[in-house]
């Protein structure tokens, strides 16, 4: 993304009352971003590009049910 780090956005939706329920799986091909889930703010879970598409249905199944 150009403008805004996915992980702002994350952030922004987390810390505003109207959408900090959605839940956000964040895709990146940085591998060390699975540190921000245990900052605030954090993405519900990530997923390391490359991925395969069964890893993708398996977290979104898994943040429908929460």
């Amino acid at each position: 993304m150009a403008e805004m780090d996915g992980r702002l956005i994350c952030r922004d939706l987390k810390s505003n009352s109207e959408t900090e329920f959605l839940p956000v799986i964040l895709i990146s091909a940085t591998h060390n971003v699975a540190d921000t889930l245990k900052q605030s703010g954090a993405p519900n879970d990530f997923i390391a590009k490359p991925f395969d598409i069964e890893t993708l249905v398996s977290k979104v199944n898994e943040q429908l049910v929460t």
